[in-house]
C-alpha cells in the first residue's frame, strides 16, 4: 500500500509538472518577446524578495504534517482537528505579518536594483506580488491533511488544471495586450480560486473538518509541537535564504538584466528540481509510515535505496544539462541569453548538491530530528551571504552561486547524514560519504565522456547536434551507471519494483481487453 500510494502521488505529481513545465516555457517565451528581459529581471527579483518574506512560514508545514502521521494512522479525529485548528490560526497570523513587513519594504525597492529601470508602476507590480504571496496563507492550511494521508496526487491533479488554464490566459494577455499588471492579477485570482477549491476538496474527503473546530492540543502537546517548530524554523531558514538571496545579490552587485538572463536557467533548473522533487516528496508520507512501523534494518535499507535513486536521477540530469542547456537556450531565445561554461558549471554543481540532499532531508523530516543542530542553519546563512558577496565582486554571477554551494557543504552536506546515521541507524556515517564521493566521480566522468562524444557530431548544425546529444545523454551515463551497479542490492530492489508495476499494468490491460 505504501508503494502504491507513493507511485500514485509520484505519477500525478510528475504529470502535473510536465504540464506546468510546458506552459511555463510558453509563458516565458511570450513574456520575453512581448515585454523584454528587464521585466523578467523584475519578476525574478520580486519573487526572491517574497521568498525571503515567507521565512515566517518556514517549518509550520513540515511540523504539522509530521504530527499528523500518528493521528491519521489511529483515526484520531479530535487530534487531527486540533492540529488543523492550530495550523489555521497560525497561518492567518503569518499572512498578516508578511503583509506588514512587505509593505514596509516598498520605500527601499530602488536600492535593490543596480542602475535605473525603465519599467513603470514598480510599486503597483510589487503590491500584486505581495498580495499573491499573502493570499495563500488564508486558504492553504487544509493541504496538510491530504499530504500527510499519502494523497498528494489529489492536489497535483487540481493544480495541473488550474496552472494550465491560468498560463493559457496569461499567454493570450501577453500577446494581445502586453500588460504585465494584468498578467499578475490573473495569477493572483487563479491562485486564490485553486486554494479555495482544494480546501473544499479536503472538507469532502474529511467531513469532520467542516464542523465547528473547537479541538485543542494539551499544554504538553503544544509545548512539544512548538519545540519542533522552532527547530524546523532554524533548520529550514538557510534553505530559503540560500535560494532567495542569490537573485537579490545579483541584482544589487551585477544588475537586474543579469537576473533576467539567470532566471531562464533557473526556470529550467527549477522545473527539473520540482519535477524530481515530486518523486521524493510523494514518498515522504510513506517513509514516515516506515519509520513508525519498521525496524532499524528496514529503515537503513530504504535510506540506501532513496540515496541511490538520488544519485542516478540527479546524476543523469546533470549530464544532460551540461550537454544541452546552452544549445537549448540558444535555439529557444538566442545566443545573447546564454552564460559561459564556468557559470553553467557553478549552476549544475548547485543543482547536484541540492538534489543529493533529498534522501537525508526526507529521513530527517520523517524521523522528527528537528532539534539536532538547530543553530547550524544560522551559520549557513552567514556563510552564504558573506561568500556570495565576496565572490560576486571577484568573479561575478558564478561566484554568487558558488557561495551558495560552499554554505551548503559547510552545513547540510555533512551534518544531516551524521545525525541520521547516529540517531536512526546507530552506525558510522563514513560509508555514506564514501558512496557520495563515488557517485560524484561517476557523474563527473559521465559528463566529460558524453560531452566529448557529442562534440564529434554536427557542430555546425545546432538542431542536429542537439538531437544527437540527447541520444548520447540517454545511452552513455545510464550504461555506465548500469555497468557499475547492476549487482547492487539497491539497483535490484528498484528493478523488482519496476517489474512488479509493469506486470500489474499488463495484467490489468489484458483483463480490460478480455
Amino acid at each position: 500500500m505504501r508503494i502504491e500510494n507513493s507511485l500514485k502521488n509520484m505519477l500525478f505529481g510528475i504529470s502535473g509538472q510536465v504540464i506546468s513545465a510546458i506552459m511555463g516555457f510558453a509563458v516565458r517565451t511570450a513574456f520575453i518577446y512581448t515585454l523584454g528581459i528587464e521585466y523578467l529581471g523584475i519578476d525574478g527579483l520580486f519573487s526572491s524578495i517574497l521568498m525571503m518574506l515567507s521565512l515566517a512560514n518556514l517549518g509550520f508545514d513540515s511540523a504539522i504534517i509530521y504530527n499528523l502521521y500518528k493521528p491519521l494512522a489511529e483515526k484520531d479525529q479530535y487530534k487531527i482537528q486540533a492540529f488543523i485548528n492550530l495550523y489555521q490560526k497560525a497561518y492567518r497570523i503569518i499572512g498578516i505579518v508578511i503583509l506588514i513587513i512587505g509593505l514596509s519594504l516598498m520605500p527601499f525597492l530602488s536600492y535593490l536594483m543596480n542602475g535605473q529601470t525603465s519599467i513603470e508602476h514598480i510599486n503597483i507590480i510589487y503590491l500584486i506580488f505581495l498580495l499573491n504571496s499573502v493570499s495563500s496563507y488564508f486558504f492553504v492550511y487544509k493541504h496538510s491533511i491530504i499530504i500527510a494521508d499519502q494523497r498528494s496526487h489529489i492536489i497535483s491533479k487540481i493544480h495541473s488544471v488550474f496552472i494550465f488554464i491560468s498560463n493559457l490566459i496569461q499567454i493570450i494577455l501577453l500577446i494581445l495586450v502586453g500588460n504585465y499588471i494584468l498578467v499578475l492579477i490573473t495569477q493572483v485570482l487563479f491562485r486564490i480560486i485553486e486554494n479555495g477549491y482544494i480546501a473544499k476538496k479536503a472538507n469532502k474527503l474529511y467531513p469532520f473538518l467542516k464542523g465547528k473546530n473547537i479541538s485543542k492540543l494539551t499544554k504538553l502537546e503544544r509545548k512539544a509541537f512548538f519545540k519542533d517548530l522552532y527547530s524546523l524554523f532554524l533548520y529550514k531558514i538557510s534553505g530559503v535564504v540560500i535560494n532567495g538571496t542569490d537573485n537579490i545579490i545579483i541584482s544589487i552587485f551585477i544588475g537586474v538584466t543579469t537576473v533576467g538572463i539567470y532566471s531562464n536557467y533557473l526556470l529550467i533548473i527549477t522545473t527539473l528540481t520540482t519535477f524530481l522533487g515530486y518523486i521524493f516528496y510523494s514518498i515522504t508520507a510513506s517513509v514516515g509510515n516506515v519509520i513508525a512501523k519498521e525496524g532499524q534494518e528496514k529503515k537503513y535499507f530504504i535510506f540506501r535505496v532513496l540515496n541511490f535513486s538520488n544519485f542516478w536521477i540527479y546524476g543523469f540530469f546533470v549530464v544532460c544539462l551540461w550537454n544541452l542547456i546552452n544549445p537549448f537556450i540558444t535555439i529557444w531565445l538566442g545566443e545573447q541569453y546564454i552564460f559561459n561554461k564556468y557559470i553553467v558549471f557553478a549552476i549544475l554543481v548547485n543543482f547536484y548538491t541540492t538534489g543529493m540532499q533529498d534522501a537525508p532531508t526526507t529521513f530527517r523530516d520523517t524521523t522528527g530530528l528537528f532539534n539536532k543542530g538547530r543553530y547550524r542553519p544560522v551559520i549557513a546563512v552567514i556563510i552564504n551571504i558573506i561568500f556570495s558577496i565576496i565572490f560576486a565582486n571577484q568573479i561575478g554571477i558564478a561566484g554568487v552561486i558558488l557561495g551558495t554551494v560552499i554554505s551548503r557543504f559547510c552545513t547540510y552536506f555533512w551534518y544531516d547524514p551524521y545525525v541520521i546515521f547516529k540517531y536512526v541507524f546507530n552506525q558510522s556515517v563514513k560509508i555514506y560519504f564514501l558512496r557520495y564521493f563515488q557517485f560524484t566521480v561517476l557523474v563527473f566522468m559521465s559528463a566529460i565522456i558524453t560531452d566529448a562524444i557529442g562534440s564529434l557530431f554536427f557542430q555546425d548544425k545546432l538542431l542536429l547536434e542537439i538531437i544527437v546529444r540527447i541520444l548520447i545523454c540517454i545511452i552513455v551515463p545510464n550504461f555506465i551507471f548500469y555497468l557499475i551497479f547492476k549487482g547492487s542490492v539497491e539497483f535490484n530492489y528498484l528493478l523488482s519494483i519496476v517489474k512488479a508495476i509493469t506486470k500489474k499494468y499488463t495484467r490489468k490491460k489484458v483483463a480490460e481487453i478480455a
